[in-house]
Formats: C-alpha cells, sequence, structure tokens
C-alpha cells in the first residue's frame, strides 16, 4: 500500500489515506514497479488524504518520506526512470553470487547479509545484463528518493540507506572495499547522489507537484529515511538494547545499539540509524505474507482487504473460543523466493507444512501459521532476549487479538503494544520536528511513546510452544541440505 499520514503537532493521527500499489512480481522472483505511476498514485493519495481532512495547506509545516529501502531506482539525463525499479524483495541478481565467498566479506565490513535486491549487487547486475541502461543512467536512487525529487526536484540519498546498499556501516557512505568485492569500478559512485542525514532539509515542494497534491508550494520537505528506522523510531527504537519487533509483510526483529560493533553470528541485517545508534535486525524476509497464503490456498481466496480482515477476525475469534487450540502441525514461514538470512542464511530455504493428518483443517493450518511467526522470532532473537526485557511490538500484525500473546508465551517476556498505528510514518513526523523547531530528538522520542495492552506469558502455553520450539529448530535444521 502507499500510505499518507497527517499528524498534528502533538504527534497525534489527524488522517491517514491509503491507495494500493500495483507491484508486479513473478514467479522467477523478479519484482518491479513502474516508477511514474507510483509517483501518480502517491500524489493522489497525498491529495486525496488533505481534501478528506479538510486542512487548509499552509497549515502543514513540513512533509517527511519513508519508503521500502534499497532496490535500484534509476533516472537518466532527463531525470526520467530508465526502467522499472528493482525492489529489495527481487532476486534476478543471484546469477552474480557465483562465488558463496562473498556473502561472509560483506558480512564481516557491513554486519549485514547482503540481498539480492540490494543496491549493488543489482547494479553489479545491471553491467553485466543490461549495458544500455547502464549508459542511460544519470543517478541511482531509492523508493523515497525518487518521491521526494517530484516533490521538491532536488535529488539526494540519505545516511540509512547507503549503509545498507551495501556500504560502511560505521561511516555511512559508499564503500570502496564492497565496490571491489563486486569487482565494480568506483566511476559508478558518480551515479550516486549527494548524501545527507535523514533530519536534514531535503528541499521544498515545487508548483509543479503542489498542482498534483494540493500542498502548499514552499513548504519544507526533510530527508527522510528507510522504513525500517523510519518505524524504529516511531516505536521508540532510540535507547540503548530496546527490543522491537516490527510484523508487517516482512519480520523485523531489532536490538537497538549504541555503537557500529557487528555481531559476529553472521545472519541477519544490520542498520544504520539516527542519534549515532544502529540496529541489529534479525529478519525473517516473510511475515503476514504467510498469513496471506493460508486464506488464499485454504480459505476463502480474495483480493479484496476488507474480505480478508473480515476472515481473519473470524479464526481469531474462534481461537480464542477453543482457549488457545493446540495442535500437533510445524509451519516454517519462510515463503518467499529469496530464502532465509535470519537467524540461519540459506538463500534456498522454503516455507514448510509439517505433521499432516486427515483430521486436520484450513483452522488447523491457519493456528500453525500463527505459531510459526512466533516461534521464528522466538528462533531470531536466540539468547538476545530473556526474562528481564519487554519487546515492543509494532506492524499490522501487532493489532490481532492472538499473535501478541502467542509470542509473549513463546519468548516467556513481557509484550508491550504500541498505540500508534502508523509507525513508520510517525517516526518521520519526529524528524519534521527535529529539523523544524531545532528539538532534541531522543527526549521527543522517549516523551511520546505511547503503550497501549501489555500481554504477559501464560505458564502453561509458555511450556507447550517451547516443547513445539524444540521440534520446530530440529525441522529447519533437518532440511538444510535439503533445501
Amino acid at each position: 500500500m502507499i500510505k499518507s499520514v497527517l499528524f498534528n503537532t502533538n504527534f497525534k493521527e489527524a488522517l491517514s489515506y491509503s491507495i494500493k500499489n500495483p507491484v508486479i512480481i513473478d514467479q522467477n522472483g523478479n519484482s518491479e514497479i513502474d516508477m511514474n505511476d507510483f509517483w501518480i498514485l502517491t500524489a493522489k493519495c497525498i491529495k486525496i488524504l488533505i481534501n478528506k481532512s479538510k486542512v487548509k495547506s499552509q497549515s502543514i509545516i513540513g512533509i517527511g518520506i519513508t519508503g521500502n529501502m534499497v532496490g535500484f531506482w534509476s533516472i537518466d539525463h532527463n531525470y526520467e526512470p530508465v526502467r522499472k525499479a528493482i525492489l529489495w524483495n527481487d532476486t534476478r541478481s543471484h546469477k552474480i553470487f557465483k562465488n558463496d565467498k562473498i556473502f561472509d566479506q560483506v558480512y564481516n565490513l557491513t554486519g549485514s547479509i547482503v540481498q539480492f535486491g540490494c543496491t549493488i549487487p543489482i547494479l553489479k547486475w545491471i553491467t553485466v545484463f543490461e549495458k544500455k541502461n547502464l549508459n542511460k543512467i544519470k543517478y541511482i536512487l531509492t523508493c523515497k528518493d525518487w518521491l521526494r525529487y517530484n516533490l521538491t526536484n532536488k535529488i539526494f540519498n540519505d545516511e540509512t540507506e547507503v549503509a545498507v546498499f551495501p556500504g560502511d556501516i560505521k561511516n555511512k557512505k559508499l564503500s570502496h572495499k564492497i565496490f571491489k568485492i563486486f569487482d565494480l569500478d568506483t566511476k559508478y559512485f558518480n551515479l550516486f547522489p549527494e548524501v545527507k542525514k535523514s533530519n536534514d532539509l531535503g528541499g521544498y515542494i515545487t508548483r509543479k507537484a503542489a498542482k498534483l497534491t494540493n500542498l502548499k508550494e514552499g513548504t519544507p520537505v526533510i530527508i527522510g529515511c528507510g522504513d525500517v528506522i523510519a518505524s524504529t523510531l516511531g516505536a521508540g527504537g532510540i535507547n540503548h538494547n530496546k527490543k522491537i519487533s516490527i510484523i508487517g509483510t516482512t519480520c523485523h526483529n531489532i536490538i537497538v545499539k549504541n555503537n557500529s560493533k557487528i555481531s559476529r553470528d553472521n545472519s541477519g541485517l544490520f542498520f544504520t540509524s539516527l542519534n549515532n545508534t544502529w540496529l541489529e535486525t534479525k529478519i525473517n524476509v516473510a511475515g503476514t505474507t504467510n498469513i496471506d497464503w493460508v486464506i488464499n490456498n485454504f480459505f476463502k481466496k480474495t483480493k479484496n482487504y476488507f474480505d480478508k480482515i473480515k476472515i481473519i477476525n473470524n479464526f481469531e475469534n474462534k481461537y480464542l473460543n477453543n482457549n488457545y487450540n493446540e495442535n500437533s502441525l510445524i509451519f516454517l514461514p519462510y515463503l518467499n523466493y529469496g530464502g532465509s538470512i535470519s537467524p540461519f542464511v540459506n538463500l534456498n530455504s522454503k516455507a514448510e507444512i509439517f505433521g499432516i493428518l486427515p483430521h486436520h483443517n484450513n483452522f488447523d493450518i491457519m493456528t500453525s501459521c500463527y505459531e510459526g511467526l512466533a516461534l521464528s522470532i522466538k528462533d531470531c532473537y536466540g539468547n538476545k532476549i530473556n526474562k528481564k526485557d519487554n519487546l515492543y511490538l509494532a506492524g499490522g500484525a501487532s493489532k490481532s487479538k492472538i499473535l501478541p500473546q502467542l509470542i509473549s508465551n513463546a519468548l516467556n517476556v513481557k509484550v508491550k503494544i504500541l498505540t500508534n498505528s502508523e509507525l513508520g510514518a510517525l517516526g518521520i513526523s519526529f524528524l519534521i520536528d527535529n529539523y523544524l523547531n531545532k528539538t532534541n530528538l531522543k527526549n521527543l522520542i522517549n516523551t511520546h511513546q505511547k503503550i497501549g495492552h501489555i500481554y504477559t506469558p501464560n505458564k502453561k502455553h509458555s511450556k507447550y510452544l517451547n516443547n513445539k520450539y524444540q521440534k520446530y529448530k530440529k525441522l529447519r535444521e533437518s532440511l538444510e541440505n535439503i533445501w
């Protein structure tokens, strides 16, 4: 979805509006989007939001943008798209990963398992397979940079993206060493625009953008940051050792760090954030996509969002009426074309449903899917979370009636739900205020974190899920050589 969200100056969400985002995905793992269509839909989304809110455009004091990270959004010398944008979950660059040592070499420099949809691997793929397009490129952008250009007519990158292109994670810039690993000429540095901090000014709304969006010409637009960083800031992720899980299309399990020291467990991703913090992130690349798949294949197949929500509500109510039903199925939620990078690395891993017997039905399969997501979070944190910790839960799945409790039971920790429904947008609104009013970002975030429901572990069900976790882990370890 493309979302626009309006906040008042007390960071209370006034209104949000969404438009479906037409991503083009095929069975070969290609994932693209038409850049011009994407901008037109985004402008429409902003315009409808402003019209529905009845807020005068001159009352909007600042704009910020977040978006899906990395990928390859290229523009030519006329500032028009060279080709469709290649997204972060695209897998075409696997063709250039013939040497498995690349993964270890990149990890040792960045703390991240490089994904096929990262910007530098795709650039390498372009140099081999799309030389004609390569010669047309003026700048390589990311999603939010493309949108900001259309709003301001200015071109920039930001530190949070450049560091995971992959780049220099400590100094937050492009890395000569990474280019050498991918056998790329450093002349391609010139294809990347100036890098700014996420809370710097990125430009002002142009007359052309004002007409399309109903925003006021001259309104300041900050640089912004990637969606993982924005959502973490919105979730209060500014303090050392805070644990946050953001469950949406993907499932990010984050530990906030106050230094750039790289973990030596050789899995996951490592992001740079604001205020000299870094995010050690164990990511299950498939989050709620697992639930979508179960709905489409075992319930009523639907593309209608509200029908899907109805199916989920009916399932969750039935589950609660059954008093946390236990079953023998094990669901490994690795449902994507790019494999797994946390807490183990296997780029061929697949989703699995284990233990099916004749009496099992769609309810049992959905139950195992929910449990599988909770167990995957336990798997990702490993021994880095304990009973004394609180886990802050955000993202669409945090609204579930049962998943937060399952996570609390599986990890045996308190799970705290953050009340704001649009944490990425909230994180960006903090950056807007920080720029406009020169406020202290850490104090701002800590002051405005609001907790809703708190879940505590259920002793009986914790025992059940911990026993199931042992089988879950043995199952995925036994499949390493088969995948």
